[in-house]
């Protein structure tokens, strides 16, 4: 189906956007990756439906404890992923929730690493009346891969996947601060 030989890795794509990116991306590469905490039964199939002659592989990882992603960085650390997409979504209304780590487990999933089924149920919900379905986006998202445009550096991109302006807090300072926070964060985190 494809003469492509992307490798893409795909990062909470088992559910709503992330699926919806693995579907379109599914007829642009070789070989597919997906991680996330769950595998739906129908995940495989669903995907290979789109491009039956992709290798499309699952391995669970969990992305709000660092010790799972250390383990599956240093596993695939020779792996040539041609694009890495970061979908994964975490929501809860518990305040701070520690993990094993001492890591806050929502900010461990969706930043430092990257929903569960009472959360999904009300949020699919009014989904389905006022947002984006998976399929649209997962277009949307897909284009801003395949962009020439999109092909170096780092671009701030609204949910019509279209370039906006970096604001005031978009700066090297802040970015280094953040990121040094983020290495000192997660290097206490495997500490533990």
């Amino acid at each position: 189906m494809t003469t492509s030989t992307r490798h893409a890795l795909l990062v909470g794509g088992s559910a709503g956007i992330g699926l919806g990116v693995a579907l379109s991306v599914a007829p642009l590469v070789t070989k597919l990756t997906i991680c996330s905490r769950s595998c739906p039964p129908d995940l495989i199939a669903i995907i290979k439906a789109r491009n039956p002659d992709a290798d499309v592989v699952f391995e669970r990882l969990d992305l709000s404890l660092m010790h799972e992603v250390r383990k599956f960085t240093t596993k695939h650390a020779a792996t040539n992923f041609d694009w890495i997409v970061l979908t994964a979504g975490f929501l809860h209304l518990n305040g701070r929730t520690e993990t094993v780590e001492g890591l806050d487990d929502m900010m461990g999933a969706v930043y430092y690493g990257r929903f569960p089924w009472y959360i999904r149920l009300p949020v699919n919900a009014m989904s389905a009346l006022f947002a984006t379905t998976i399929e649209t986006c997962g277009e949307r998202m897909t284009l801003a891969l395949t962009k020439d445009e999109f092909a170096t550096g780092w671009k701030l991109l609204n949910e019509r996947a279209e370039e906006v302006p970096k604001t005031k807090f978009h700066t090297d300072e802040l970015k280094d601060l953040v990121w040094d926070h983020t290495i000192q964060t997660i290097d206490d985190a495997l500490k533990k």
